[in-house]
């Protein structure tokens, strides 16, 4: 059993394994994830990254992307986890410090909170086998902009802004139309 079809196909290019013995089963999420519930007491709007500082995540394109977008100013960007070095200096070396937070440690019983609390999630992986923080987001009833690529795409199907993750001008318009354009949300 594996979690997409993406990850089904790698499976079998890998082991060489008949393909009939490979079965995909979706992930799903908690119920908790809603769009109904608390929401965080942040004084600020944000786009929210869902993230680890695994270079995969592609986090430096998320930050240059949001750097070029036109959104207001005081609009932030949360990262959850904590950060590292060289996330810190991108920040710095973007002039991003007063617009980039990030949570620290999150409790199970806060992520779906977070979710709600966020204009929408960015999440723009450069390589996933599934993609959970997509279908957490949208069970929680928020926009998501996320990767056409790998597994995140098939996760999403069309009910995401789909982007190419490598692309930082296509990423900041879809952070924009997200933002100002209330039929795309």
């Amino acid at each position: 059993f594996t979690v997409s079809n993406f990850s089904r196909e790698r499976i079998i290019e890998w082991s060489g394994v008949d393909a009939e013995k490979v079965i995909n089963v979706g992930n799903g999420v908690s119920s908790d994830f809603s769009p109904n519930g608390e929401h965080l007491d942040y004084p600020f709007e944000f786009f929210l990254c869902v993230s680890n500082r695994k270079l995969h995540k592609n986090e430096v394109r998320t930050l240059e992307s949001f750097k070029v977008s036109s959104l207001p100013i005081a609009t932030k960007l949360v990262f959850t986890g904590e950060p590292n070095q060289i996330i810190l200096q991108k920040i710095q070396e973007l002039n991003l410090s007063e617009r980039v937070v990030f949570t620290g440690f999150i409790k199970n019983e806060e992520l779906p909170k977070l979710y709600r609390s966020a204009n929408a999630l960015i999440f723009i992986s450069l390589y996933e086998g599934f993609g959970l923080p997509v279908v957490e987001a949208m069970a929680s009833g928020i926009p998501v902009i996320t990767s056409k690529t790998t597994s995140v795409g098939e996760v999403a199907g069309d009910a995401a802004l789909l982007v190419d993750p490598l692309d930082t001008k296509e990423i900041a318009a879809a952070l924009s139309d997200v933002y100002y354009n209330r039929q795309i949300r």
